[in-house]
Formats: structure tokens, sequence, C-alpha cells
């Protein structure tokens, strides 16, 4: 009996980066400075034409330079997009597709390929050899119908059997599945005032729930809206609410430095959100000496939570974190989830300004306008898990608040309701109006709206004596 065992060697897709990573760090660019140097003075010695040396060494610093932006590019695919194979070489490359398979060699290659990346030699003889196998199979044909006479001479009939590897279609893929199904990773959702970040954050600790029942969530919530307590409710299983609109920056650090410290002492595998990072930043910079314990309590969330299980999400109205300290590689480790709403297409323009997405996920405001027309909510979102814009599906509204028409939605069933019925009836107002600005804090045109709405669900309710109370 033998112990050799060819396919032993089985890496987590961490360590295949890692490998991946530490191939492109030595890419021998400080040789071509060197010898470009070198040879530059070689060059105008035997010359005696000094700039015939300037042209020599030229070349070495603009041959290291190429060097350098492509494994910088390559730093990109590994940590942003998860790509390793075109970069694998040797036994590396061998292990990696005896693991993989080669149907997932092929499609991070084509992947590669696409994007203008530049392939080891073993993925381009892998790809060499792939496409020589494809020509060469032959295909079985159906025979001839009956009725159709075959001819007299018998032909063998060899067609090429020729495969492309085609992404998913847009509507093909369960979006939270591919978000939280396989792995809980960092995420950066990105979307202005009603764009509906709400929705999509909290439909995906729904699904973080179904998929990870044994992860734990905690909530940062520096809005503190009633109408939105329907996000968190049987999600959160820690909650921390504040209306920072109201609070000074100095007590905004204060209770968000407490919230930080709660979140630290839960124990085993939690995931941590913060909404409104730009509001909180806002705050942080207003005080002086607390930005840099907020950017180094990022970095360590960002940074160091993943392995332990202690991730971190976090909703912002723009793509610029860089008031947060999260810029460059820090951004690389946050997949982007990005919602655009065609009616505020200037927070696209300053979405694509930034290096938030890839380049060629950069399209016109055009396209953007076109995706979000096959959305049933009208609005674009791109997918960070798939790099990809798709139309946003509807999505439970946990809330059960209609943001764009500002109403209650199926107010006689939603549970949204009865925690509103609940403030009435704590409430110490008397009068709809005073109750909806100061309590609800919803003010100007669209009070009349959640007026409206907040008589209907009180009549639903059979709740007279809430009529009576808010009689003025």
């Amino acid at each position: 009996m033998s112990a050799f065992n060819p396919n032993s060697r089985q890496l987590t897709p961490q360590e295949w980066q890692a490998i991946a990573s530490d191939s492109i760090e030595d890419n021998g660019s400080q040789y071509l400075i060197i010898g470009g140097i070198v040879l530059g003075l070689f060059a105008a010695s035997a010359t005696g034409f000094p700039p015939t040396g300037l042209l020599v060494a030229g070349w070495g610093f603009y041959s290291a330079w190429q060097r350098t932006k492509q494994a910088n590019r390559n730093e990109v695919a590994i940590n942003n997009y998860k790509c390793v194979a075109h970069i694998l070489e040797g036994d590396n490359f061998r292990d990696f597709r005896s693991q993989v398979g080669d149907a997932e060699v092929v499609k991070q290659i084509q992947w590669a390929t696409e994007r203008g990346y530049k392939l080891s030699n073993d993925a381009l003889d892998f790809l060499e050899i792939r496409e020589d196998e494809a020509s060469s199979r032959p295909i079985s044909l159906p025979a001839p119908p009956a009725s159709i006479p075959s001819p007299t001479t018998t032909q063998t009939q060899t067609l090429t059997a020729t495969s492309y590897y085609t992404p998913p279609s847009r509507q093909e893929f369960d979006v939270m599945g591919e978000m939280v199904g396989k792995r809980i990773k960092n995420q950066l959702i990105v979307g202005i005032q009603g764009a509906g970040k709400g929705i999509v954050i909290s439909n995906a600790l729904e699904a973080v729930k179904q998929y990870h029942p044994g992860r734990k969530i905690f909530v940062i919530d520096p809005k503190g809206k009633a109408e939105e307590s329907g996000y968190w409710e049987g999600r959160a299983d820690y909650l921390e609410r504040a209306k920072i609109i109201e609070m000074e920056p100095h007590e905004v650090v204060k209770w968000i430095k407490e919230c930080f410290d709660k979140y630290m002492k839960v124990p085993g595998e939690c995931l941590l959100f913060l909404d409104e990072g730009t509001a909180v930043a806002s705050s942080f910079k207003s005080v002086r000496g607390a930005m840099p314990w907020l950017k180094s309590k990022v970095a360590h969330f960002v940074s160091l939570g993943d392995g332990d299980g202690k991730n971190f999400w976090m909703a912002v109205q723009n793509g610029d974190t860089s008031d947060l300290g999260i810029s460059g590689g820090m951004r690389s480790q946050l997949n982007p989830y990005v919602i655009i709403n065609p009616e505020q297409m200037s927070a696209y323009e300053s979405v694509i300004n930034l290096e938030l997405l890839p380049k060629d996920k950069k399209p016109s405001g055009d396209a953007i306008k076109d995706i979000a027309k096959e959305s049933p909510v009208g609005r674009a979102l791109y997918h960070g898990a798939v790099n990809e814009w798709i139309p946003m599906q509807r999505m439970e509204n946990y809330s059960g608040f209609d943001r764009d028409s500002r109403t209650f939605i199926n107010p006689a069933k939603n549970h949204q309701t009865e925690l509103l019925i609940q403030k009435l009836q704590q409430s110490n107002k008397n009068s709809l109006d005073s109750f909806i600005v100061e309590d609800l804090g919803i003010a100007g045109e669209k009070k009349e709206q959640v007026k409206q709405g907040i008589k209907e669900a009180i009549a639903l309710h059979n709740r007279n004596d809430l009529l009576q109370k808010f009689q003025r």
C-alpha cells in the first residue's frame, strides 16, 4: 500500500490569495531600475553621448513602473475579486487546478483576460491545451430521419466543440444569497437618503439569520427614526439607537465609543453594522482629537475582524470614505454595494469619480437609467459580490413605511403599525401634527400624507380612544 496522495494539498481561498500575493511582490522592478542605470552609464560612456544613457535609464524606470502598475492591479484582483488563477505558476497553479477544477480555473482566467490582466506562462499554456482539446473533440450527429435517404457514400463529420464561459444573467442569481450565503464579508453600502439602503441592509441581515443562524448582529442606528424600527426588529441581537441630529458632537463621540466598547465585549462571531457612517464621521471631525480614534477603530474592524467572525458593515451616503480612514488597499477589503435612483443622478456622478468601483464598472448615466427601468422599484444596484450592475429587485420592506410615498404599508397587518400604536399611546402630545413633527421627526409637505396614514391605521385598529386623544 502506498501513502502517495497527489491531492493532499487542500488550501483555503485565503491561503491561495496569500500565495498569489507573495508571487507578485517580487516583480523584479528594482533590478530593472538598477540595470537601466548601469546600462545607461555604459551606453553614455560607449557612445560619448550622454542623452543615450538617459534614454536607456529612462527605459529601465518605465519598465519598472509598468511592472509595479501590473502588480498593483493584480493585488486588486486578488483582494477585491478573489481571482488568482491567472497569477499562479508551477506547482501552485497545478495544485490549485487540481483542487478547484478546470471549470473554475477557466472562469477566472477568462475574467482576467477580458479585463486586460497579464497571464502567467502556466495560465497561457492551460488555455492553449484547452483550445487544442476542444478543437479535436468530435461531436456525434443524430441519424437523419427515415424519410430522407442516406447518402450512398458514408462520410465522417466532425464539428469543433467550442465552449465559452457566459456570466450569469443579471436576473438569474439570488441577490442576498450571493451577498451573504456562502460567507459573510465586510461590506460598504452606498446610497443617498431615500435610495433604499435600509431595505437592502435589513434584507441582508435577515439573510444572515437564515444562512448563519449562529452569527450575532450588532446594529448602531444613529438616526433613531421610529418609522425605521422594523428594519432591526427580529434581526438585531444588539441594537443601539440615538438621534445624533439632536445631539452635540461631543455627545455623539461619547455614544459611539460606548457602542464600540459594548460590541467588543460580545462573545463569539458577531457582525457589526454602523448606519450613517458619513454623519458619524462629521461629528468626530468636529471634536478635536477624536477623528484618529475613529479611524483606528474602523481600520481594526475592517482589517482584523474578518478572520474571527467579527465582520464590519457600514452604510454611507457617498463613496468617499477617506474621512473614516478607508481608502486604497483597505477599501478593497470592503465589498461595495451602490444603490442609484435615476431621479438622483448626481449621486452616481459622485460615485464614479472615486476609486470605489472598477474602471470597467462605471457605465454612462444613460446606461444606469436603462438598468433602473428594468427594476420593479426603479433602482440600479451595483452588487459587489458578483461585480455587476443589476436592476434592483423588489425586497421585503420590514419597516412597514414606504419612503417614496411616505405612507404606511398595509397598516392593518404590519407589525410596524403596532409599534406606531404603542408610540401614540405613550406620547404626551395632544395633536397628530405635533406627534408627527416632534415624535416622528417628519415635517414639510410629507406631513399630511403621514397624518392620513396614521388616521387610517387608528381606524383599522378601532382605536377611537386615540382619535379622541389627538383630536386637535
